[in-house]
């Protein structure tokens, strides 16, 4: 049966600064690097929030300005023809916001025919301020979308570049003790323990 004990003398940070004579140098340096990305790690997850909420503030302010910029106005198909992938492709004629007559392209998802004064084959097209044909306005909720997805990478590219950091120190420290025990091995058997020869 395991038994839990809260003895400070075992946490990481006693194997920086404990005074416990078995602790290899290696030892200690790998406790540091481990309790400075764990301190990395905490510290990147506010860094994240607000990375993502600098990326909401910033979409929000855009997508409200093409909100304001862009609006719908109902446009006259002139002319169709079959698309790709069951859309149609329209020439349509709308009242710009001069009053002057624009014509453009459009690729519509179903189909539909040319219209005549009675408004048959008539569809609904998002101009901007200039009267200039555009896309919709993105929907203010893509901000939030955005702003989670910045700060899932932000914590992700965090998270990847202290594990490869921390795997490096750890192979590094890892060779080192390697060898040194590769060499008081070799004393042991070659001069029965000995470290000098007199």
């Amino acid at each position: 049966m395991e038994t839990f004990t809260w003895d400070p003398r075992r946490w990481l940070i006693a194997r920086v600064v404990g005074r416990n004579p078995l602790l290899r140098p290696a030892d200690r340096i790998e406790a540091l690097v481990v309790l400075v990305a764990i301190v990395a790690a905490l510290v990147a997850v506010p860094v994240a929030g607000v990375v993502g909420a600098a990326t909401y503030g910033a979409r929000d302010r855009s997508y409200a300005q093409e909100a304001r910029e862009r609006h719908p106005v109902r446009a006259q198909v002139t002319d169709a023809h079959p698309g790709e992938l069951g859309t149609t492709v329209a020439q349509v004629r709308w009242v710009g916001t001069g009053g002057e007559q624009r014509s453009g392209t459009l690729r519509l998802a179903g189909p539909v025919g040319p219209g005549g004064a009675d408004d048959i084959g008539a569809v609904d097209i998002w101009v901007d301020k200039a009267g200039n044909l555009t896309a919709p306005p993105t929907p203010p909720w893509h901000a939030v979308g955005a702003a989670a997805g910045t700060m899932v990478l932000t914590l992700l590219t965090a998270s990847g570049v202290l594990a490869l950091l921390l795997t490096a120190v750890v192979y590094r420290l890892d060779r080192i003790r390697e060898a040194r025990w590769e060499r008081e091995l070799r004393v042991l058997v070659d001069d029965g323990g000995r470290t000098n020869r007199s």
